[in-house]
C-alpha cells in the first residue's frame, strides 16, 4: 500500500487518497494518521514515537518529516490538523517551482503537484527531509 512508487498521501473526509508514480490513485478508508501508524507498526513504531525519534535527533521542532522507510520520508505542507494537508515523499521530487505565491512540485513521473503555499516554505520543508535522507 505505501511504497516507494507513492508520490503523495492526501487527506479526504474519513479517508486518504494515495497518488502512485503511474498516475494510479486509490482511496483508503482511515484516516491519513491511522494509515501512517498502521505502516510503522511493522517496524515496532508508532506514529507518534517516529516523530518524537526524528525531533530530538535531528533537532527539528516544526514540520517534522516522517521517516517510514528507506526511500519514504514525508513532509508535510501545512499543519497536520489542517484539511488540505498533503504529505509528499520527497524521494519522488526531482524539482519544486515557485509560482507567484505557490510551489509547483514535480516528480520523477513528470506529474506535477501545485500547493498553495509559498516556495521558500516548501523548500524548507524538503530541505529538513534531506538532513534525515543522508542516514
Amino acid at each position: 500500500m505505501i511504497n516507494k512508487d507513492v508520490l503523495y498521501l492526501k487527506k479526504a473526509n474519513r479517508s486518504t487518497i494515495i497518488k502512485y508514480k503511474n498516475q494510479d490513485e486509490i482511496v483508503i478508508n482511515l484516516l491519513l494518521e491511522k494509515l501512517l501508524d498502521f505502516a510503522l507498526r511493522e517496524d515496532l513504531t508508532t506514529l507518534k514515537g517516529r516523530l518524537e525519534a526524528t525531533s530530538k535527533v535531528y533537532r527539528i521542532f516544526k514540520h517534522v518529516p516522517i521517516y517510514l522507510k528507506e526511500n519514504i520520508i514525508l513532509i508535510q505542507t501545512s499543519n497536520k490538523k489542517e484539511i488540505d494537508n498533503i504529505y509528499i515523499n520527497s524521494y519522488n521530487i526531482v524539482e519544486m517551482v515557485k509560482d507567484k505565491k505557490q510551489t509547483i512540485i514535480i516528480f520523477i513521473d513528470h506529474s506535477f503537484l501545485k500547493i498553495d503555499k509559498p516556495y521558500h516554505l516548501m523548500k524548507k520543508y524538503y530541505d529538513l527531509s534531506l538532513k534525515i535522507k543522508k542516514l
